[in-house]
């Protein structure tokens, strides 16, 4: 995130969550988290009534964990009523942590409400339009892709029935690949190299390989995610349904390590859809539960110890 975001009224909030999510959030608790060890912000869907409690441990567990000093939060889609009891639940939660609450803002139908009473708003809410505000024309110059929906975000690395059935016939004729190949053709793709269908199914054949899988993934460094995210975005689109969970794991890997979370959900939904426990997806969907900053991983790759 390179984009520095100064953050002063509610519209400016209202502007700075999808910059930060990477999309338009919909029927969602959003919650900014401010003063902590690390930044951590975070997104669920609207729990139904007999669910609030468990989802909102999974939202601000994360936020105690990381010591955070203050919070922001933003539900949309929730309605008047659901909204006011959810915004006063979290406030007594926070209270219970510890945790300052800053504000909170209730959206619907394109106008901003304050359920708490931070600040005085008319009963009909305040009209904003975040499409025209500094934030998001600043974040697009800057070369930050903002989706318009999770489900714009998902489709995004959705499979393409064209490339997929190119990767279809390519398997059976694919030639196995050694462990440097593999990393070998990795780096080249890295590096701006665009594979061939019959690449992209040996590369798909030899992650069935554990070792091989590690190979593609193990040695990834933060300054390298980006270039990793459209690689296995690439691939994942071309795989079939079958072969689809290695590569989708590895990118939810490389978004994770990105600073995209939601994209990296987005890959774990596909992962989990071929392979419901794959090793890898489930460690990187424990890290995003966790709020673990990527920053650790780099710290983790520079200890002698860590295999």
């Amino acid at each position: 995130m390179t984009t520095k975001l100064s953050i002063a009224r509610p519209e400016d909030v209202l502007a700075a969550v999808p910059v930060l999510l990477g999309f338009q959030p919909e029927k969602s608790i959003v919650m900014l988290t401010f003063g902590g060890v690390h930044q951590v912000h975070g997104r669920i869907d609207l729990p139904p009534p007999d669910e609030v409690e468990v989802c909102l441990d999974s939202l601000l567990l994360p936020a105690i964990r990381h010591q955070v000093r203050g919070v922001l939060l933003v539900l949309y889609d929730s309605g008047p009523r659901f909204g006011a009891k959810l915004a006063r639940r979290l406030a007594e939660r926070l209270a219970e942590s510890e945790i300052d609450l800053i504000g909170c803002l209730r959206v619907q139908g394109g106008r901003w409400f304050d359920p708490l009473g931070f600040h005085d708003v008319p009963a009909d809410g305040v009209p904003f339009d975040v499409d025209v505000h500094p934030i998001l024309a600043q974040a697009v110059y800057d070369g930050h892709l903002v989706r318009r929906s999770r489900t714009e975000l998902a489709t995004s690395i959705a499979a393409v029935p064209a490339a997929v059935a190119e990767t279809e016939a390519a398997l059976s004729e694919a030639p196995p690949m050694k462990l440097y190949e593999v990393g070998r053709l990795v780096d080249d793709a890295v590096a701006g190299t665009v594979l061939s269908a019959g690449q992209v199914a040996s590369l798909l054949l030899a992650l069935r390989d554990p070792q091989a899988r590690d190979a593609a993934w193990g040695g990834m460094t933060r300054d390298e995610a980006n270039a990793h995210v459209r690689l296995w975005t690439d691939v994942v689109r071309r795989s079939p349904d079958g072969h689809v969970a290695h590569p989708a794991a590895v990118l939810a890997f490389a978004a994770w390590l990105g600073g995209d979370g939601a994209l990296a959900w987005c890959a774990l939904d596909r992962c989990f859809a071929s392979e419901r426990h794959h090793g890898l997806g489930v460690l990187v969907a424990q890290m995003l539960d966790g709020a673990v900053a990527p920053a650790a991983w780099e710290e983790a790759l520079g200890q002698p110890d860590v295999s």
